[in-house]
This record gives C-alpha cells, sequence and structure tokens, in this order.
C-alpha cells in the first residue's frame, strides 16, 4: 500500500457510506470497511469490476460488465463527476438499490489519473417509493371519495373518486376547509369527529349526509381514520367516504314493498277471517239443519213404520199378499231413510268434534255375539251369519258403542252386497298385545280401481249397481277406528268378496 492508499483508508475510514478507489485503468486499489460489509462479500483489488460474482444493471435495465461500464465511461469522457443508480442482483435473487456517485481524479496537465467512488444503499427508500407509487394508484383508482385533511380540518389531498362523488377539482378544495361539502345541519359532526382523530380513535361506516358542488344532499358512508408522522404523531385525518344513494333507494323500496306486503297479508288475513267466520256460522246452521233434521224425521219415519206394521196386521185376516208386499216395502224403505239420517248425523258429529270416547271394559265374545244375532234378522234368505273366536283373553277396553256403529255398518254392508244363501262371519282375535276383528263376506267385491277412494267420504263403488247406500259408512267406520287409536285394512277380489280387519292396541289383558 502507498502513501497515497493509505492517506486515503485513513481519510475515508469513518465515513458510514461505501468509499472505492481506482487508478487510470479502472482497476480496484483500495476500499473502507462499510465497502467490506455493504454485500457482506470481500471487494475485489486489482480488478474492474469489484464485485464479479452479483448481476448489475443500470437504471434503463442494461447489463453493467467489462464491455459497459457507464461510470467509468463518462468520467473518462465528458465530466468530473457522474451520479448513476445501479440495481444489484444478490445471491439470494434479492434487488439491491445502490446510489453510485463518482469523481474523477486528474494529474497536473489535467489527465484522467484515476477516481473515486462512494456506494450509498437506497433500496429502503426505492421501496418506500413504490409502496406509496401503488398507495397513490390505489387511492387514485377508487370509486370511493379518499380525502385528507389537517387537523384543522383544511383538505389536503382529493382523489378522483371524490372529484367524481363531490363534483370539486383538487384546486378547487384542496387548502380549503372541509366543512364545503358538509350541509350546516351537520357541521356540529365535525368538531365531534376531529375530537374523535386526535384522541386516535377510527370512526367506521358512519351513516350521515354530504353535499355535491351542485348543492346536491346525498346520503355518504364514512370511515375516518387518523393520519401519524414518522414519529406516531397524529397529524391529520384520512376519511373514505362512499356514496350510498342506491343502497338507500333501494332500501326505501324494500320497506315500501314490506309495508305493501303487510297491508296485503293484514288485507288478506281479514278477509280470510271474514270468511272463516261465515264458513263457522255455515256449518253450525249446517250441524243445527242436520241435527234437526235427524230428529225431526225420526219421528214421522217411526210412525209411518208403525202404521205400515199395523196395516200388516190388520191384513192378516184379508190373507191379501199385496197389502202384505207394499207394507214390507214401505218398512224397507223407511228403515234405509233411517239410515242414511243416521249416517248424516254421525258425520256431522265427527266434523264438529263432539263425538268422545268412552272407553270401557267388557267381554268382547260376548258383545260379538249380541251383534250376531241383531244382524241376523237383516239377513237375505238363506244367509248365514257366524261368530268365531280366538285366544286366550276375553276383556278389552274400548268404546262399545263406537264398536258397534263400526260392525253393524261392516255386517251390514256385507249383508247388503252379498247374495241369498251366502256366509258372513266375524271372526275376532284377542292376544297380549292386539284385538283384531274381521267381517268376511261372499260378496260382489271391490274393483281395483274403486280400492284408493273406498274411505272417501261420499264414495260409492262402480259395481254397486241400484243398491242404496250415501257413501259414509267406510269413512265413519274409519274415523271411528282412528279415535279408537286402531286401523282398518281390507283385501278384495271382484265376485269373489271382502275381508275387512280392524286392530286395536289392548288396553287391558284379563
Amino acid at each position: 500500500m502507498n502513501d497515497e492508499q493509505a492517506t486515503f483508508i485513513q481519510y475515508y475510514e469513518q465515513l458510514p457510506v461505501a468509499v472505492y478507489l481506482c487508478d487510470r485503468n479502472d482497476l480496484l486499489l483500495a476500499y473502507n470497511t462499510a465497502a467490506a460489509t455493504l454485500f457482506e462479500i470481500e471487494p475485489l483489488k486489482g480488478n474492474d469490476d469489484w464485485y464479479p460474482t452479483l448481476t448489475k444493471y443500470d437504471q434503463e435495465g442494461h447489463l453493467i460488465n467489462t464491455n459497459y461500464n457507464p461510470l467509468t465511461t463518462g468520467l473518462r469522457v465528458r465530466k468530473d463527476s457522474v451520479r448513476q443508480e445501479i440495481r444489484f442482483q444478490l445471491s439470494s435473487g434479492a434487488d439491491c438499490y445502490i446510489l453510485v456517485s463518482s469523481i474523477a481524479v486528474r494529474d497536473k496537465d489535467g489527465n484522467y489519473d484515476g477516481s473515486i467512488h462512494t456506494l450509498s444503499d437506497i433500496t429502503t427508500q426505492r421501496r418506500y417509493e413504490k409502496q406509496q407509487a401503488l398507495l397513490a394508484a390505489i387511492v387514485g383508482s377508487s370509486e370511493d371519495a379518499i380525502i385528507a385533511k389537517d387537523l384543522y380540518g383544511q383538505i389536503t389531498s382529493w382523489n378522483r373518486g371524490a372529484e367524481r362523488i363531490f363534483g370539486y377539482k383538487p384546486h378547487e378544495v384542496i387548502g380549503k376547509h372541509i366543512g364545503l361539502i358538509i350541509p350546516n345541519d351537520k357541521l356540529a359532526e365535525e368538531k365531534r369527529i376531529i375530537k374523535a382523530i386526535r384522541s386516535g380513535k377510527t370512526v367506521e361506516h358512519f351513516e350521515t349526509l354530504r353535499k355535491t358542488n351542485a348543492g346536491v344532499i346525498i346520503p355518504t358512508s364514512l370511515t375516518i381514520s387518523p393520519i401519524r408522522d414518522a414519529r406516531d404523531r397524529i397529524i391529520g385525518a384520512s376519511t373514505i367516504a362512499r356514496d350510498i344513494s342506491r343502497q338507500k333507494k333501494a332500501e326505501e323500496q324494500i320497506k315500501n314493498y314490506t309495508l305493501h306486503l303487510e297491508d296485503m297479508v293484514a288485507r288478506r288475513t281479514a278477509e280470510l277471517n271474514l270468511s272463516l267466520q261465515k264458513e263457522k256460522e255455515l256449518g253450525l246452521l249446517k250441524s243445527r239443519f242436520v241435527s234437526m233434521a235427524s230428529h225431526e224425521f225420526r219421528t214421522p219415519l217411526s210412525a209411518i213404520k208403525l202404521s205400515a206394521s199395523l196395516i200388516s196386521k190388520y191384513a192378516e185376516t184379508y190373507h191379501d199378499l199385496n197389502i202384505i208386499k207394499h207394507t214390507d216395502k214401505i218398512k224397507n224403505a223407511v228403515n234405509d231413510l233411517s239410515a242414511i239420517l243416521g249416517d248424516f248425523l254421525s258425520l256431522e258429529k265427527l266434523e264438529s268434534g263432539k263425538v268422545s270416547i268412552s272407553a270401557s271394559e267388557f267381554n268382547l265374545a260376548e258383545f260379538c255375539r249380541e251383534i250376531i244375532l241383531e244382524m241376523q234378522v237383516l239377513a237375505k234368505p238363506g244367509q248365514k251369519l257366524i261368530y268365531t273366536r280366538s285366544g286366550r283373553f276375553q276383556i278389552v277396553t274400548l268404546d262399545q258403542q263406537l264398536l258397534k256403529n263400526c260392525l253393524n255398518n261392516l255386517l251390514s254392508n256385507a249383508i247388503k252386497y252379498s247374495g241369498e244363501d251366502t256366509l258372513i262371519r266375524l271372526d275376532t282375535e284377542l292376544n297380549s298385545k292386539e284385538c283384531s276383528l274381521s267381517v268376511t263376506d261372499q260378496g260382489i267385491g271391490i274393483p281395483e280401481a274403486d280400492k284408493a277412494h273406498l274411505f272417501s267420504a261420499f264414495f260409492r263403488a262402480s259395481n254397486t249397481g241400484t243398491t242404496q247406500g250415501t257413501g259414509l259408512g267406510l269413512n265413519i267406520v274409519a274415523r271411528y277406528v282412528g279415535l279408537m287409536n286402531g286401523t282398518i285394512k281390507f283385501e278384495s277380489q271382484p265376485g269373489l268378496g271382502t275381508v275387512f280387519t280392524l286392530r286395536f292396541p289392548r288396553l287391558s289383558v284379563n
């Protein structure tokens, strides 16, 4: 190391920037400690490329190498000093931005005799500038108004979104008070907002009103945050303002539509209540009529039946078969009409909820034998009704009257739709879990197409012909069975007969 180099080292050693000394051939002669630690790589002395392992680019992106070095070229031919920004690509792949300041060393005759270079790391500055540029681009392109103001309310920045929403150009508002866009009756808000900002608070999604350049008042959503300087002092506020006119209009439309719907629902509810009230009144009137008709008709029907019986008795002495035949027709017609009235009265009671369960314990076998004896009187010539039972139990707990109505209806249908000289059976089985009762006939059966509707009110199978009936009997039976927590099922083949089976859970075991 010669005296010149030693002096260089001594002078520049204390500087915080990297310093390099080169000869007239641009070969590195000496450098200070900061240069040795700049890239954590020792510069290469005696070489014009101090860091050959690093890739270098100028500001235009051109590769710097032995064939192209803009620094020394400029010093040699034109200037005494050159400043150039160089991008170093480190071994990790990261970029490092360096500002190089170079000055020429000349001899007493003014000839180029070497150079001194200082390198300053400006990577952090460049990153900050990029972030600021990106932030500025975001702010500039935002559809929302982004406005900055100091703690006295003076506007310091105004983006395109603010220009679009409020109608002012930046030069028209910067330096003016934010009250320019605040309606008079909302000015007190600004004092509260500035007070909150001074205390470091953020005001989020604050809905209020603001005023445009044209004097139009618009609903606005504001988010206001403190602006801090490098020492974390609050120096102003950043406001993001969003025009929510469309949102408010949509909310108003929804509100009006909701009120309209509520009004429609209220009117419809009132209409339905009126309709239900009328239907209730009509139902009550129908119930009263059915009850009155059933009771009022039964009295004359009983009289007609009694008179027919008396006529038959008085005609016995005359041995007139025609009188007997016609009086029998009268009695049969009365019986049919009485049955029809009974069905209507039963249906009315079911519809109005007047049928209640009155369960009691009774001997099922004795109960069924009595029913068979009663129904045998109604049998056609040659028809035979029999009863069989199985199971070791005899006592059940059911509503006797409802069960009797069910069996009478099923047995009556079996008699009605079966021919003469046929067998009709009532079978019961009583075990520890359930009670089942089956009525089997050898009648006309039920067509396949009619089976799905058999228990519907007023439905009659298509093969019943002129046989009298209301189509209510099986519907009433099914509903009575349901009231007693039972089930009813049937199996049938046209022309061969039908089996109806009732099943009830055991409520009592004896």
